[in-house]
């Protein structure tokens, strides 16, 4: 716990609440790593990048209750035209039939077209439409909605917003995209009611340089009207313009505030609609997430477990809590992020172990320069791998598997059923009570962390049916009872995922040490996998042999088919990741260099150096800005107010000296001006050091923290009381000087990550222009992380040179206080009393430091009036205006 602040800001410090020290970090070197799962940790998860978060000062989370019914209706609106379209194919499709039957081949040419176009614009519409699922499984349907896409794709997809202009939005499943369409923009700004050019964000920098040339074409025009007012003194005539001049500017100024008030405005409610129609149409329940006590929590489709505590960037998880209707979290915003590639290649050592990595072994070459060694199984595997089993439709495969899992349960023969989400898992579940099957359910829904190695250890008893997520409970030995030990366990795999390596994973649970056993793969059309990159091939075999619904049709050339399918997704994946490396390698190299300056102010080195540094760039920037218009004045007004500076010099001294003469005088009085601050904060601050030291033993304080303010902006820094001695009291100037540096690159590297964010997400569209994004992001990254460089350079040089103490004040104004943090009660108040007698150092209390335009509130040596303290007022007592309100009611409240 820690007091309350005394009348000179030191506030005494008896635990570790803050970070302000080299010894509290966390993290130690990079030496090196073994990862166990390493295909799992250095594969599936690195397209998702570490982050550490936090809350952003102002939330956005009412807009997406605002817009969520808006967006409901135009989902619902959009599901209603799939319908319809759906519906014209099947029409379409009877009378192309029925032309074909009376010969009428040009009749039937253009109803095929009409159906086709029908079909592509209702997958494009809503994909997941059952009826629409089950159409394209007929017999050459696919094949015509393929055909007419191909079409419509030719010339850079030119012909592509004649199939959307039918529609509200587009989706595109495979890249995770959706874009509204016109209409369906129109519907949304109706629906909610906005501006009917909700969708149109104003150009800001187009429009900034309106406004910047109207007014240097205004205040043109305003000079030669001056000019010809001979009849005005030459006085008079500037007083005029420089008032006319204010008017105009603060004019101008007001309408950018506007422009920009109104870019902010529809920039969030256009974000937060994206968002919405993301939750709507690509993010179902039950497999992509779950909601658990009133929280969404996400599944990682790679274990089918639930991950408490992870949410979806950018928003897309209050979208999400929007439309399940549960309570909307405040929004959060990055404070560092890195991926897990760079992450684990900073180590100098890297190795891991699984018994899956050799699908992967090109990419564990590339990215993380790792060999994949194949250590032979201890026993010979002689479980039996079957081809796998495909069917038309979902419905005709969970029967054969229900079937299979009867089979087996008759037999006594232990079943592992592998699902690939939570909805499967529970379909699954049902169908099985239903036919009276004792079973156990592991999934994300299903909340058996700790039972969860039990159950799975047990899958290997007589008759045991369980039903798995993925690998839920790998890691887990399955020891097979010694009356099964001959069949051995049976692996039923209801659907193929998107990895080779999971479903080998699978397998695997079986035929463990040499141990019998079995799997079988049962999948359908219908599935996920197979309906976005399924070969066309075993849709069109499927059409030759005339495969009937409830038929059922196995070949080895079928399973290696499919196999490649997933090699496909797999090294779509890996590019995927590269992508998202290079980009992150960018950000790499600009974290290096923030992460460096960082530490070095952590540990307080090279800082005075660094600050001298810093302050000759701005001096030069201030002097280089305004010494060509030989604009003196303003140039001593920034001087003012950026670094409390009051710098004399006439005019014809101003121009003698020269562009490089002023930097180097007004450089060389900037560092007097430093020197003389350090030295008027350091003296009295070693004095209270000297007393709290003085202290009895039991009343010892290691630490004290000051509370520093430039008039905008507060800060907090903590001291230790040795420290502060053996410098002789520089230690609180060191302080500031470190905490000014890791607050405010802190602050402009969020912002950055932000800029960087939003730079990302529309860079992709400079390949129109046929240039490269990779390497228009990389110069676009450069110069805005040059810019923070300079903004972070400017800010703590004018932290560090306008702040002071923040003391407590005059007694006139105490009573407009807020009270007191800590309580007022027992030896808590002895220790303040005490705190308030010792730290009453000479000449250094008085008025609120930096911000004032007095000589005393900008230069802390000059001599300050001492401070009359009065005892405090208790939360709980009587406010003293005479109101009869407790003060923490009254004056106190805020």
């Amino acid at each position: 716990t820690y007091g309350t602040n005394n009348e000179f800001g030191f506030d005494y410090l008896r635990d570790n609440s803050f970070v302000a020290e080299p010894e509290q970090l966390v993290q130690r070197e990079h030496y090196y790593a073994i990862v166990d799962e390493v295909d799992s940790v250095l594969v599936d998860e690195a397209r998702t990048p570490l982050i550490i978060s936090g809350p952003v000062p102002a939330s956005s989370q009412s807009r997406f209750g605002e817009l969520k019914p808006a967006v409901e209706r135009l989902v619902q609106k959009q599901r209603r035209i799939v319908a319809g379209f759906v519906a014209d194919a099947e029409r379409l499709l009877k009378e192309r039939d029925q032309a074909l039957e009376r010969e009428d081949s040009k009749v039937a040419r253009e109803l095929e077209q009409e159906a086709g176009l029908a079909l592509l614009r209702a997958s494009r519409g809503f994909p997941r439409n059952k009826r629409l699922i089950k159409l394209l499984q007929e017999p050459g349907v696919e094949q015509l909605r393929q055909k007419t896409e191909f079409f419509y794709l030719q010339d850079n997809a030119k012909n592509m917003p004649q199939v959307d202009e039918a529609l509200h939005y587009a989706l595109d499943e495979k890249q995770h995209a959706i874009e509204p369409t016109n209409q369906g923009r129109t519907f949304v700004a109706k629906a909610a009611k906005a501006d009917v050019d909700l969708f149109i964000l104003p150009d800001v920098g187009e429009e900034t340089a309106r406004f910047k040339q109207e007014y240097e074409e205004r205040k043109h025009a305003l000079y030669e009207e001056m000019k010809a007012r001979t009849e005005l003194s030459e006085e008079k005539r500037e007083n005029k313009i420089q008032n006319d001049l204010r008017v105009l500017k603060n004019k101008y100024e007001d309408a950018k505030r506007e422009l920009y008030s109104t870019y902010a405005d529809r920039a969030e409610r256009l974000h937060a609609i994206e968002q919405l129609l993301k939750a709507y149409t690509l993010y179902e329940r039950d497999t992509e997430y779950i909601v658990e006590n009133g929280k969404v929590q996400i599944v990682d489709k790679h274990t089918g477990r639930a991950l408490p505590g992870r949410r979806y960037s950018d928003g897309l998880h209050q979208a999400i809590e929007a439309k399940e209707g549960v309570k909307v979290q405040a929004a959060t915003q990055t404070y560092a992020t890195i991926t897990l590639q760079n992450y684990f290649r900073m180590y100098t050592k890297l190795a891991g172990m699984t018994g899956t990595a050799e699908t992967e072994a090109e990419e564990f070459h590339k990215i993380y320069k790792m060999d994949v060694v194949v250590v032979p199984t201890n026993e010979p595997v002689v479980r039996v791998d079957r081809d796998d089993l495909i069917y038309r439709s979902r419905r005709e495969k969970y029967k054969a598997v229900i079937q299979k899992i009867m089979e087996y349960h008759g037999t006594g023969q232990p079943v592992l059923v592998g699902t690939t989400s939570v909805d499967v898992s529970e379909t699954l579940s049902r169908a099985l009570k239903r036919n009276s099957i004792p079973h156990n359910v592991l999934n994300a829904k299903r909340d058996r962390a700790k039972q969860e190695s039990l159950i799975v250890a047990q899958a290997g008893q007589r008759c045991a049916v369980t039903i798995a997520t993925n690998m839920a409970g790998r890691g887990t030995d399955i020891k097979l009872a010694p009356v099964v030990k001959d069949r051995g366990l049976a692996i039923i795999g209801t659907e193929r995922h998107e990895s080779r390596r999971i479903d080998l994973q699978l397998r695997g649970r079986s035929g463990r040490q040499g141990d019998p056993g079995e799997s079988q793969f049962y999948i359908s059309l219908e599935d996920n996998l197979m309906r976005l990159f399924g070969p066309d091939r075993v849709a069109s075999v499927m059409d030759r042999m005339k495969v009937e619904d409830d038929a059922v049709i196995t070949h080895s050339w079928i399973t290696k088919s499919i196999e490649r399918a997933q090699k496909k997704v797999e090294q779509n994946n890996f590019a995927i990741r590269k992508r998202q490396l290079e980009y992150d390698d960018v950000l790499n190299s600009q974290r290096e260099v923030i992460y460096d300056r960082r530490m070095h102010a952590l540990k307080g080195e090279r800082m005075q150096g660094e600050i001298l540094e810093m302050l000759h760039k701005v001096v030069e920037e201030i002097v280089m800005q305004h010494h060509g218009e030989g604009n003196l004045e303003e140039m001593r007004m920034d001087l003012r107010r950026l670094l409390a500076l009051e710098f004399e010099i006439d005019r014809d001294r101003f121009f003698a000296l020269g562009e490089a003469g002023v930097v180097s005088a007004v450089f060389e009085r900037a560092v007097e001006f430093y020197e003389r601050k350090r030295r008027g904060l350091a003296e009295p601050f070693h004095l209270f050091a000297r007393e709290v030291s003085e202290r009895k033993k039991e009343d010892a304080v290691e630490r004290v923290f000051v509370d520093f303010t430039d008039g905008y902006r507060r800060l907090r820094v903590v001291v230790r009381i040795d420290d502060v001695l053996a410098t002789g009291g520089q230690e609180i100037n060191n302080g500031l000087e470190r905490a000014t540096m890791l607050t405010l690159i802190d602050e402009r590297w969020t912002e950055h990550l932000r800029s960087l964010d939003e730079v990302k997400e529309g860079i992709g569209l400079r390949a129109y222009g046929q240039r490269d994004p990779l390497i228009e992001y990389k110069m676009e990254a450069f110069n805005l992380f040059s810019d923070v460089m300079d903004q972070i350079s400017r800010d703590v040089v004018t932290f560090v040179l306008r702040a002071g103490p923040l003391a407590q004040r005059s007694a006139e104004d105490k009573q407009l206080r807020p009270a007191g943090r800590g309580r007022q009660r027992g030896r808590m108040d002895r220790q303040r009393a005490r705190a308030r007698k010792d730290a009453a150092a000479p000449g250094f209390g008085g008025t609120l430091a930096g911000g004032g335009n007095n000589a005393a509130a900008r230069d802390p040596s000059a001599r300050r009036r001492p401070v009359t303290v009065e005892e405090r007022v208790g939360r709980n007592s009587a406010c003293p205006c005479g109101s009869g309100k407790k003060y923490k009611h009254c004056h106190g409240r805020t």
